[in-house]
């Protein structure tokens, strides 16, 4: 019988699998999102903000591993919907600092349940003990991958 560790192209298959989990996690984010009217990487931005408070918008950018372009329409949606505020950092003018609203508080803990349906569908094959070795790997993974730019290929051959 063989085992994934003897694998040549263990890389790369688990690199599908996370896609393939990815895009199965998204479908079912986006219809327990959906009665909310806000999009995913909205309700991302939201998450951020309450676990670690009031933000630069550059930090949101860099936490969400998205274009600050894309970001910007994301708050502006967020703002007018009343879900966050923003204000000008007082040391420093230029800079932009995101801080979750009341009203954004009050759709996040409604969104809560939702998502821990979404969580208990997905992870149902998986005993508690191995939702939290899951959870605890994937925290690393995704603050590595944070953290370090994708590398580009060498152009110069």
């Amino acid at each position: 019988m063989s085992t994934v560790a003897s694998r040549p192209d263990v890389g790369a298959a688990c690199s599908l699998l996370i896609v393939q989990l990815a895009r199965g996690a998204r479908r079912r984010i986006e219809q327990a999102v959906a009665p909310t009217g806000l999009r995913p990487n909205e309700v991302l931005a939201l998450v951020h903000l309450r676990e670690r408070g009031p933000s630069a918008q550059q930090t949101l950018v860099e936490l969400m591993g998205i274009d600050a372009t894309n970001l910007v329409a994301v708050l502006n949606r967020l703002e007018d919907a009343g879900l966050i505020e923003r204000r000008r950092d007082r040391s420093d003018r230029r800079r932009a600092i995101v801080e979750l609203a009341a009203p954004g508080e009050q759709v996040l803990s409604d969104l809560d349940r939702a998502l821990r349906q979404v969580d208990d569908e997905i992870l149902a094959g998986l005993t508690l003990t191995e939702r939290q070795t899951l959870i605890g790997l994937l925290s690393n993974l995704a603050e590595h991958i944070a953290a370090a730019p994708p590398q580009l290929p060498d152009e110069s051959c």
